[in-house]
C-alpha cells in the first residue's frame, strides 16, 4: 500500500488528508487528474448528504497512470463514475448506474478525483486525447444534463429552474431540441446566458409544458411542481441534503409526469463535445490549484476547475 493525499470532509468542511492506496485490481486502472470541475453535489455533501467519508470530486479529465494494459498508459482519459457489482440484472444489461450494490466515484464507496490520485475500471474509460482538457472535463455533467432531455418531445417549450453550474449547462443541452428558457434569481449569470443565445428571465406567470428543475435546493421541486402544466412534465435533478415538503396533490390533480435524473450516458456527451453542438468552455469562471479547492468552493458564478497534478504548470489562472 501507498499512501494518497486528497480533500474529504471532517465536520462538514474540507479536509485535506491521507487515505492508504491498495494494490491495484487488474482491469483498474490508476489516474492523475488534469482537471477536475466542482460540482453542486460537491457542496451538498459538504452539507451531509450521502455520508461520504471518502475523497471528494467525480468530474474529471486525467492521465492514465498505471495499469495492466500498457496501451493505456499515458492516455488522456473521461470515465463514468458508477462501478456496479457485475453480475446483478442492471449490470447484466450493461447499466451499472442502478446497481443496488454499486459504487460512485467521489459520492459512495469510492474515493474521488480530488486528489493526488484516484482509480476506476478501464472499463468506465473513455479515451479523449483528441479533446480539449477544458471540454472534456465537462463530459459527466454534461452526460447528466442530456440524460434530462432523453424522454421528452422535441420541439416542446422547456423551462429550466436555476440559473446555477447544473441548470445553465442542462439549457445549453437541451437548445438543439428545444425552445429553452432559464428562470433564476441572478442577474449577472441570467445576462451570461443570454450571451450565450438563451432566454431568460427571473419570473414566470405562465405555466409550461415541460420544466426541469435544477435549482440545487430543496424547495425548487416544490415550486417546479406550481410551474408546470397540467399534464406536463416535471424533471428533478437536484441532489440535495435538506429536505422538504412536497406537495403532491398537484402532481396527482394536475396529472403531471415526474421524472428523477440523474447519471446519463458519456457516449453522447462525447459526441456533443466533439461535434461542437455544446460547448461549455465559457461556463468557466476560474481554475484553481487543487490545494485550494477551500477557495472554489466561495464561488458564486458558474463553474469552477481544479488543476490537478496532470494539469499544466504555473500558478493558477482565471479564464
Amino acid at each position: 500500500m501507498s499512501e494518497n493525499f486528497g480533500w474529504t470532509i471532517e465536520k462538514m468542511a474540507p479536509l485535506w488528508a491521507s487515505r492508504s492506496l491498495p494494490e491495484l485490481a487488474p482491469g483498474w486502472a490508476t489516474l492523475q487528474t488534469e482537471l477536475a470541475g466542482v460540482c453542486g453535489t460537491d457542496l451538498q455533501m459538504l452539507r451531509g448528504y450521502a455520508n461520504f467519508d471518502g475523497f471528494l470530486g467525480h468530474e474529471f479529465v486525467a492521465r492514465v497512470i498505471e495499469c495492466d494494459r500498457p496501451e493505456w498508459i499515458g492516455r488522456r482519459v473521461v470515465g463514468e463514475i458508477n462501478v456496479g457489482c457485475g453480475s446483478c440484472a442492471d449490470c447484466q444489461a450493461g447499466d451499472p448506474r442502478f446497481c443496488p450494490g454499486r459504487t460512485v466515484l467521489g459520492i459512495r464507496g469510492l474515493d474521488g478525483c480530488f486528489a493526488e490520485r484516484f482509480r476506476l475500471p478501464l472499463t468506465n474509460l473513455y479515451q479523449v486525447d483528441d479533446l480539449d482538457p477544458h471540454q472534456a472535463v465537462f463530459a459527466e455533467p454534461l452526460a447528466a444534463a442530456l440524460e434530462a432531455g432523453i424522454h421528452l418531445l422535441p420541439g416542446r417549450e422547456v423551462l429550466v429552474l436555476g440559473d446555477g453550474r447544473l441548470g445553465s449547462l442542462i439549457a445549453l443541452a437541451l437548445r438543439e431540441k428545444h425552445p429553452v428558457t432559464v428562470l433564476g434569481r441572478h442577474r449577472e449569470k441570467l445576462e451570461r446566458l443570454k450571451a450565450l443565445g438563451l432566454s431568460i428571465c427571473q419570473q414566470t406567470s405562465g405555466l409550461w409544458p415541460i420544466v426541469v428543475e435544477a435549482t440545487g435546493s430543496a424547495g425548487g421541486r416544490q415550486q417546479a411542481l406550481r410551474v408546470c402544466r397540467p399534464q406536463g412534465t416535471v424533471v428533478l435533478k437536484s441532489t440535495v441534503a435538506e429536505s422538504a415538503e412536497l406537495d403532491i396533490n398537484l402532481v396527482v390533480v394536475n396529472a403531471i409526469n415526474l421524472l428523477g435524473s440523474r447519471c446519463g450516458r458519456f457516449e453522447p456527451a462525447l459526441q456533443a463535445l466533439r461535434s461542437g453542438t455544446v460547448d461549455p468552455r465559457p461556463l468557466i469562471d476560474q481554475i484553481l490549484d487543487l490545494n485550494e479547492f477551500p477557495q472554489a468552493l466561495q464561488s458564486r458564478g458558474f463553474k469552477t476547475l481544479l488543476r490537478g497534478p496532470a494539469g499544466s504548470g504555473g500558478p493558477a489562472a482565471s479564464r
